[in-house]
């Protein structure tokens, strides 16, 4: 079976080059710091933008590179940040507005926009006018219009991005439920891990308009590789040399101790992963025979929720976090540009393959 999407193709005045190929029935999370790349890979797909060079495909079908074939005619539908619902129709003509497009009398397509509202929880909204639906109603019919024209591939923009928390949880919920669990295929492009987890099958991480990492959502959650995704994650991570399968040296001469989760030879690149809060902040390196020390400066200080989260910058420039508390930061004195010491138990590091 081909491919529901695949994208090989550059965009040079963007400085984006990908290769990236999406299942048929599967989700893919883009990721990526702002200026990655992101919103030219969606672009790309919902033709707003010709690849100088490559092409792209849909279903197996070659929509961009030797053929163009414009937006209206890829079988694509785009859920973005705002809901843009047309001001002047209801709730249903909004709906309805789709199939209608595609060639469908009015009662069949009125039908069609009925099922999909009711899919969404929208059905009693049909005779509201957008302007007296709250931003959480308005993207729940965003959603149904998407879908009512039975797209081969869904392309959502950072649909939760506008919604407060409680909106955006009831229509995460509503995706997962929509897209996800009917095996639809969609591409999100997020910057939330709640997004992530609930959404994707797949991940790829952009960088400088190149994929960086890419594979299973839970594989590379829970072993990064790039400083973004672990970020993204919510772990540390350092990237060494394998010494042996439980230690990888970091730097000139520290050296980091942890449990292994992957082979790899002596020599061979390797990753360490810890939580913030599994990090220890100590003025002075402690006595005793911690197995995992790593001095840093404290390059920043911010609340956490109930904890503090201490930032540091180790002498290879690799930024670290430790998450304490309160108690224990007022208890350090600590400033911005003091030196002192992160302290790990090698029970709460995951060695693996980078």
């Amino acid at each position: 079976m081909s491919p529901a999407l695949t994208i090989h193709a550059a965009v040079p005045e963007r400085h984006v080059q990908v290769d990236i190929e999406v299942p048929a029935g599967r989700v893919l999370a883009v990721l990526g710091a702002n200026g990655a790349g992101k919103s030219t890979v969606l672009a790309l797909a919902a033709g707003l933008v010709r690849p100088e060079r490559g092409t792209v495909t849909i279903g197996g079908h070659e929509v961009a590179g030797g053929r163009w074939v414009p937006p209206h005619r890829r079988k694509i539908a785009l859920l973005a940040q705002e809901p843009l619902l047309l001001p002047h129709l209801d709730v249903l003509a909004n709906v309805a507005f789709g199939p209608r497009a595609a060639g469908l009398g009015r009662r069949q397509a009125e039908e069609t926009a009925r099922a999909r509202l009711r899919e969404v929880g929208a059905d009693h909204l049909a005779r509201r006018r957008p302007r007296k639906l709250s931003g959480g109603q308005q993207q729940r019919v965003a959603l149904a219009r998407a879908l009512a024209p039975d797209p081969q591939l869904l392309l959502l923009d950072e649909p939760l991005a506008a919604l407060d928390v409680q909106a955006a949880a009831d229509l995460r919920q509503l995706l997962h439920t929509s897209v996800r669990a009917t095996g639809r295929t969609a591409v999100i492009v997020t910057h939330d891990l709640l997004d992530v987890l609930a959404l994707a099958d797949d991940v790829v991480v952009l960088d400088g308009g190149r994929v960086a990492e890419q594979g299973p959502s839970t594989q590379l959650l829970s072993q990064p590789r790039t400083d973004f995704t672990a970020r993204f994650a919510g772990v540390n991570l350092l990237i060494g040399t394998r010494l042996a399968a439980d230690a990888l040296r970091i730097g000139a001469d520290a050296v980091m101790h942890g449990l292994s989760e992957g082979p790899g030879p002596s020599g061979s690149a390797a990753a360490a992963t810890f939580s913030p809060r599994a990090v220890a902040v100590h003025r002075t390196e402690p006595g005793g025979s911690p197995r995992n020390t790593i001095t840093v400066r404290v390059v920043g200080i911010e609340q956490q929720g109930e904890l503090v989260r201490v930032r540091g910058k180790n002498d290879d420039g690799a930024q670290l976090a430790a998450d304490i508390t309160p108690a224990s930061v007022a208890g350090l004195d600590l400033a911005l540009g003091d030196t002192v010491a992160f302290v790990i138990k090698a029970a709460e590091v995951r060695i693996y393959p980078a």
